[in-house]
């Protein structure tokens, strides 16, 4: 008191001698009885507040034994902190770590009779929090993870329900979590550099004890060794790693050596997981080939292609006869099948894949215009009978015009083995049912061929599907075929009984038949 009133007594002789700078001193040696404000009001209902003190500012009878501590109280400087800011806001996203392990005793196991068990306790500062998490080792045969959720866990021995602080963690400390007792033998760098900043002496620490187990298991496996030198499999540990991993590759397969042969547009796809290749063929609209895109089943592809047998599962055949991924790069040429594929792209997947394993920065594409051929200004038939060996050195001046033109003839058809025109076609008749039906004709060039296929309407009351298989078809006459001649717009074809009426083709149909009038000289523009 004696040191309150002399400061006080030095303050009041800087003041000036003005009304109301003056103040009596006997005033502050006037005892405190004071009664604290317990009883109030909190949204009009009446409370209690328990932990307002007594007369005079002094704590009430048990008072002081039912406060909780948090850890903000233990740390040097709480109030300026707390003025600037709360503790959520002063410690938001700052965790502690500590190194900890526990002995779970066993009894069903002969070799150890118990286990160690290592764990990371982390300790939020914001609210307390403490959340304990064992990781997870391969091949344990425990539930790991998560032992402990987060939140403020209570004191065995608390009876006001005090909850762990700061205070009770640190290094080479014993803490008991709900009957589980753990011990303490380290913390990481952050942890070690807080606690030292609020005048905590952290330990050097320790190192975690050995597990009887895993000391055992350790030499067990030591002493196992191979009896017989085998190369090691690694196929299973190769799918799991790369498995659903896929590398794409934009190819182009110059076939324009053949007859009517042109750039094809493909689509590598090389699989991670086992070293095996599929190919899809980039079909453009209306182009006349099937719809079916697959060129190549999913198999391993071999170098060097072995002829009268299948290249997959070839026992003799060693891991460098077959392509791997070292082998696909941009502007390489690989002969898939004897058939040469320039690769000129590949997707933003299989460019990372690259960079990350084999170190590659330089990913420039191949232009597939520089691919494309020109077509040639000379007629389409004498190109057939020179790429066929049938022009004017393999037709002599013996022999009549009708054999040389069928000899160029039965060339031609063969050079367009798999493909076929598409023509939409119409009954011929008299019955209300049958008038809206509709069918697609497809004539196949190879060997004047044709099949009958009627598309699903929907209410029609007719299921649809393979009108008429693919045959030759003879004539009303019976005795000659129907030929590519006979087919163009408007033609009525009589198949079987049924008589139809060609109304139109698709594009391709129409192109192929512009250019190739000797085969249509009924087609009319």
């Amino acid at each position: 008191m004696h040191t309150k009133s002399t400061a006080a007594e030095q303050l009041l002789k800087t003041l000036p001698l003005l009304p109301g700078h003056s103040f009596d001193l006997a005033k502050l040696a006037i005892p405190n009885h004071r009664k604290s404000h317990a009883f109030d009001f909190c949204n009009k209902v009446s409370v209690f507040c328990e932990e307002k003190p007594g007369i005079g500012g002094k704590e009430l009878f048990g008072q002081e034994e039912a406060k909780i501590i948090t850890s903000v109280d233990n740390y040097p400087h709480s109030n300026a902190l707390g003025e600037t800011a709360p503790a959520w806001l002063a410690f938001d996203r700052k965790v502690l770590r500590f190194y900890a392990y526990f002995q779970e005793a066993v009894h069903e196991k002969r070799e150890e009779q118990y286990r160690v068990r290592r764990v990371n306790i982390y300790f939020y500062l914001e609210d307390d929090t403490i959340h304990v998490s064992e990781p997870k080792y391969a091949n344990s045969g425990i539930p790991q993870g998560t032992l402990i959720r987060r939140h403020r866990i209570p004191k065995g021995n608390a009876l006001n329900g005090q909850h762990y602080t700061i205070s009770d963690l640190n290094v080479e400390k014993e803490v008991t979590f709900y009957a589980r007792t753990f011990k303490i033998v380290g913390c990481d760098q952050f942890t070690r550099e807080f606690l030292t900043s609020v005048h905590v002496p952290v330990p050097s620490g320790g190192q975690f004890p050995e597990d009887p187990y895993q000391v055992q298991r350790a030499e067990l496996l030591g002493r196992l060794k191979a009896t017989r030198p085998c190369a090691p499999n690694t196929s299973l540990k190769k799918f799991l790693e790369n498995d659903r991993r896929v590398l794409r590759f934009y190819c182009i397969w110059d076939d324009t050596n053949t007859v009517f042969g042109d750039v094809r547009h493909m689509v590598v796809h090389y699989y991670l997981s086992d070293d095996t290749v599929d190919i899809h063929e980039s079909i453009p609209a209306n182009s006349g080939r099937p719809t079916n895109s697959m060129f190549l089943r999913r198999c391993r592809l071999p170098k060097n292609k072995i002829s009268g047998a299948s290249n997959v599962g070839t026992k003799n055949a060693t891991p460098e006869s077959f392509f791997t991924e070292r082998d696909f790069t941009l502007g390489a040429v690989l002969h898939l099948n004897g058939r040469p594929f320039v690769i000129c792209d590949c997707d933003d997947f299989t460019k990372d894949y690259y960079r990350e394993n084999y170190g590659l920065d330089s990913f420039d594409p191949v232009r597939p215009s520089d691919y494309e051929v020109a077509v040639s200004e000379e007629p389409a038939i004498n190109q057939l009978a020179k790429a066929a060996g049938v022009g004017p050195a393999a037709f002599p001046d013996t022999g009549s015009a009708e054999e040389r033109k069928g000899g160029i003839k039965n060339s031609f058809r063969k050079s367009f083995d798999g493909l076929f025109l598409r023509y939409l076609a119409v009954l011929k008749t008299t019955k209300q049912v049958d008038s809206d039906r509709k069918f697609v004709i497809s004539l196949y060039l190879a060997d004047d061929s044709v099949s009958v296929f009627e598309p699903h309407q929907r209410n029609s009351g007719i299921l649809g599907g393979k009108f008429l298989e693919k045959s030759k078809i003879k004539k009303p006459d019976g005795v000659s075929f129907y030929a590519s001649s006979d087919f163009y717009i408007g033609a009525q074809l009589t198949f079987h009984g049924h008589t139809f009426i060609i109304n139109s083709a698709d594009e391709y149909a129409l192109v192929f038949m512009s250019q190739h009038p000797e085969q249509f000289p009924s087609f009319k523009k």
